[in-house]
């Protein structure tokens, strides 16, 4: 029974960084910083940066260079389509 217990505790100690290392889902949508209001663009912010946290998180932990490189790119990516949003919010102010 013992080693019952100790083999169960070993593999759930083994399983826990593959769950770490799970890539966050990038956010759904961005507002259009045209006709978005600020409470709109705050909430998208906010989305933005828990995805940029998550992200940093998985890059932390995953070992893989090919799952490094494309996680970084996703998230350029997004960043990219966020600050765009930004950058016309703040042209019709």
């Amino acid at each position: 029974m013992m080693r019952f217990v100790s083999v169960a505790i070993l593999c759930a100690m083994g399983s826990t960084p593959v769950f770490a290392c799970e890539r966050p889902s990038a956010p759904s949508s961005i507002p259009d910083g045209a006709t978005a209001s600020k409470e709109d663009m705050l909430a998208a912010k906010k989305a933005v940066d828990a995805f940029k946290s998550g992200m940093e998180e998985s890059l932390a932990c995953d070992q893989s260079t090919a799952k490094k490189d494309a996680a970084g790119a996703e998230l350029v990516k997004v960043a990219d389509r966020f600050n765009a949003q930004v950058k016309a919010f703040k042209s019709k102010s």
